[in-house]
């Protein structure tokens, strides 16, 4: 006699603009430093004119990511310090006078509004 397996459904959630630059930024900060620069590489295979496109992808997420990074640091720090934590970059909440929830609220009404009126993450929020 053969067990009838239970197969779990999972319901598709749609991210939020702010969490889809969120996750770019995460990936960007994550990424290993090691293959930047030119060392062992031919100046003849760093053109521009033959990116396929993944590259030119990597490269819209790269600015995407430079701009959040730019926009988290132009918080106040506490703002700074509460996304960082929920993003897992910092595992300490340094303000101990401040709940982290009402201050995490306002950290992310006010990226989201940087975020919409930055040139490489409006789009995400249209």
């Amino acid at each position: 006699m053969r067990a009838m397996r239970m197969v779990e459904v999972t319901t598709f959630r749609k991210q939020s603009p702010l969490e889809l630059c969120l996750e770019i930024w995460l990936e960007w900060q994550r990424r290993s430093d090691n293959g930047l620069g030119w060392r062992g590489r031919s100046t003849m295979l760093s053109g521009d004119g033959s990116l396929d496109s993944e590259q030119v992808y990597d490269g819209m997420d790269n600015d995407a990511a430079q701009a959040v990074e730019a926009m988290i640091n132009s918080l106040p720090r506490h703002l700074d310090w509460a996304i960082r934590k929920r993003c897992g970059i910092t595992m300490v909440w340094r303000f101990p006078t401040m709940p982290f929830a009402d201050v995490l609220g306002e950290a992310e009404i006010e990226l989201e509004k940087k975020l919409k009126n930055n040139i490489a993450t409006r789009s995400f929020f249209l």
